[in-house]
């Protein structure tokens, strides 16, 4: 029975951690995207940083997180943070491709 609850208790441990989310800043066929391809990958880019930052602050994961193993919050934050970081990255690096090849263009 005891075995049963630690397995129980490091399974919501685990399930309660901010995934690792982060986004390569420059990725294969990047400077073969056409300007229909770079907004959508803006776009996407988007949501994940808006899932990126609903995993930061006091989310009901961090609350239990930190019932159960104080630790953890401190992990999942400094998480987020990288994922937010290589996000905003990606984005820069993708805005910069969308300025050389399609701004002054007739889209």
């Amino acid at each position: 029975m005891k075995k049963f609850i630690t397995v129980g208790l490091f399974v919501l441990l685990i399930a309660g951690c901010v995934s690792t989310k982060t986004v390569q800043t420059v990725q294969s066929g990047d400077f073969e995207m056409n300007c229909e391809q770079l907004k959508y990958e803006l776009t996407n880019l988007g949501a994940k940083f808006e899932d990126a930052e609903s995993d930061s602050g006091p989310t009901g994961k961090n609350i239990a997180t930190g019932l159960l193993f104080w630790p953890g919050v401190l992990v999942n934050v400094n998480q987020t943070s990288r994922n937010i970081d290589s996000i905003n990255d990606r984005i820069a690096h993708i805005n910069s491709l969308y300025s050389k090849k399609c701004v002054g263009q007739n889209n």
